[in-house]
């Protein structure tokens, strides 16, 4: 069994694990009731809420890319998000959403590299509002800072947030400390010879070629964030949209989460999930599983909204209900990816080739001058 196989298994694995956890914690009954109280309009009016999302996400997306020709139209940019969410949360696949919608769209410009840094900019300024709104966002109910679980992804988004402003303000951030990090395990190394053993030589190769990837990857996301910059930077109201279109992005998410609860009729206190909903997006997202971290991504939700006092059965079928949305999405996403015009027989091995040279590239050749 290759190695990639063996991380597929034990993702699915723990995928299981989380779902026989969920449904040893709720009663058959229970969630059989919570199904039975289906509210229809909710229902409809929840999925009706998933193209709207979608076509905000695709808006900003197509703004960027619109900074030069040729421009992309808006609907082509639908398709392809459709064919990111089919790999990302039913293909189990090393070949991400953000993968896939970089490729298809630098075929259409000719340009990989700004195609590159226009899907880093639509994902990175989600992520940079995330972190401010699980900062900030429980300010709306004070009182959850009082649960670790809620001040301590606090504590950590704050950290990572002066880590972003470090990396993008130091010319190279990196240098230093993978200096340092040399010298460390080089003194190791001529500790593990003396030894004369072989486990704990292996050892420190292993942790020596993680910490490399490492900062591999941190290069890459510097880089990446430079040329980012470099594209906004002058432009302001291209900047200012940016920021709108990303709040209400947000906002939706909001009224996702809670227009699902009331598809059960639950009525959860709109603030309160507004204060949690980015707590739980950030946990939430840690890549534990398969499929859009089947399994988990429910847990989070369940284990986060008993905090404000609703219990597990009602949180599962909404998530259950957010999971099935997401479901959907990807079997369209299929289908899209079955009839587009680019589609071909190797299609799928490009994907990965391409995959593979993303992850492996130690210099981005994406900064835009």
């Amino acid at each position: 069994m290759t190695r990639k196989s063996t991380r597929y298994f034990v993702k699915a694995g723990i995928s299981v694990a989380f779902f026989w956890m969920l449904f040893s914690y709720v009663q058959g009954n229970e969630l059989a009731a919570m199904l039975d109280r289906i509210d229809w309009l909710y229902f409809i009016l929840s999925f009706l809420l998933v193209p709207v999302m979608l076509s905000v996400s695709c808006l900003k997306w197509k703004m960027l890319l619109d900074v030069r020709e040729p421009r992309i139209p808006f609907l082509t940019l639908i398709r392809i998000y459709l064919i990111g969410y089919f790999f990302s949360n039913l293909l189990p696949s090393n070949v991400g959403g953000d993968v896939v919608r970089s490729y298809y769209t630098g075929r259409l410009i000719n340009s990989q590299s700004y195609s590159a840094v226009c899907v880093f900019v639509e994902r990175f300024s989600g992520v940079l509002l995330l972190i401010l709104l699980v900062i900030f966002a429980p300010l709306l109910r004070p009182h959850l800072y009082s649960s670790p679980y809620v001040i301590i992804p606090a504590m950590a988004a704050l950290v990572l947030l002066f880590i972003i402003g470090w990396v993008w303000s130091v010319r190279e951030p990196l240098k230093l400390p993978e200096k340092m990090m040399n010298m460390f395990f080089a003194g190791l190394r001529k500790v593990a010879e003396k030894s004369g053993g072989r486990v704990l030589p292996r050892a420190l190769l292993s942790c020596e070629n993680f910490g490399h990837a490492l900062f591999r990857k941190l290069t890459r996301f510097h880089e990446d964030l430079i040329g980012a910059v470099n594209v906004i930077r002058k432009d302001g109201v291209l900047l200012a949209k940016l920021i709108v279109i990303t709040v209400f992005f947000y906002f939706l998410t909001w009224v996702n989460v809670y227009v699902s609860f009331l598809a059960f009729g639950v009525h959860p206190d709109f603030l309160a999930v507004c204060a949690l909903v980015p707590v739980i997006m950030f946990a939430a997202h840690l890549p534990v599983t398969l499929l859009g971290n089947l399994g988990y991504f429910e847990s989070v939700f369940v284990f986060y909204f008993v905090l404000i006092g609703i219990p597990p059965a009602e949180t599962l079928a909404m998530g259950l209900l957010l999971r099935l949305k997401m479901m959907c999405l990807g079997v369209f996403g299929y289908l899209v990816y079955l009839l587009y015009k680019y589609h071909r027989t190797q299609e799928l091995a490009q994907l990965e080739e391409f995959a593979r040279q993303s992850r492996a590239r130690p210099e981005a050749d994406n900064r835009m001058k």
